[in-house]
């Protein structure tokens, strides 16, 4: 009898934190339950069995524009179709913005990314990258723009709310035109904001889920010293790492909520 699969997106746009990611999700799940498979565009588009034995398709960190320029048209539909069916989808910061109704990155500025998204999971505008969180600076892609921020998660993902330090480079809020729709809920929230806007939301997708954060739960404080090993903002940035290591154990155990909401039998 086949695995169930829990398949990652590792095609163009897919940052290098995506190993990582598959690492720690796989670190939680109950032993010999899945089987961790990795999937490419073509894959979607070609592959009649994809999504056969699937039970979650994770849309990692990375870059949209990439994923929308290999997966616009058939594949995303594919998506919608496996997780209307039952499936989950999990999106990591880019996979996040990717799967929201519209996107504003870096709005207002010469390397604006705006625009509807297929997927459209959840009915709010992706609003990133948040400059308060990193002291000013919009994302680039380097150390310099990362941050460890405080993350609260809300009663809707544990009985016992927690207060979190998170690895955060990049990531969205969530706007909603109103509050969130029937069927959607906000996980956690960025306590550092204003507001507290959304950090981690979860929506009904007909029969499936969709979970959606804009911070890296899957980074802890001994990846993120690597990130900076040999860099030239690691003495100003060590203070992330630092940050991550005090609440490593509740950061994994969020973490591990995140997989649990998603469906997964964990170890």
């Amino acid at each position: 009898m086949p695995k169930p699969q829990i398949l990652t997106y590792i095609d163009a746009g897919a940052s290098d934190w995506t190993a990582c990611l598959m690492r720690t999700i796989g670190q939680q799940l109950h032993p010999g339950e899945y089987e961790m498979r990795t999937v490419m565009a073509a894959d979607i588009r070609l592959d009649p069995t994809l999504f056969d034995h699937a039970v979650m398709f994770v849309m990692p960190g990375g870059a949209d524009l990439p994923y929308c320029a290999a997966l616009n048209g058939a594949p995303n539909a594919r998506i919608r179709r496996f997780v209307e069916a039952g499936g989950t989808y999990l999106g990591i910061c880019a996979g996040a913005y990717y799967a929201c109704r519209e996107l504003a990155f870096h709005a207002g500025t010469r390397g604006a990314i705006c625009g509807p998204r297929e997927l459209s999971f959840v009915d709010a505008v992706a609003v990133g990258s948040l400059p308060e969180l990193t002291g000013g600076l919009l994302y680039d892609g380097t150390p310099r723009t990362t941050a460890a921020v405080t993350l609260r998660t809300t009663d809707h993902l544990s009985p016992a709310p927690l207060a979190l330090y998170t690895h955060y480079h990049g990531g969205c809020r969530f706007d909603f035109d109103a509050a969130p729709g029937a069927g959607t809920q906000v996980l956690a929230v960025y306590a550092d904001l204003g507001g507290t806007p959304p950090a981690i939301v979860s929506a009904r997708v007909g029969k499936g889920r969709a979970i959606l954060s804009g911070v890296h739960l899957e980074i802890s404080e001994l990846e993120c010293q690597e990130a900076l090993q040999g860099h030239s903002d690691k003495a100003s940035h060590a203070h992330v790492c630092q940050r991550l290591a005090q609440t490593g154990d509740a950061r994994l155990a969020v973490f591990r909520q995140l997989l649990a909401h998603g469906g997964l039998k964990l170890g």
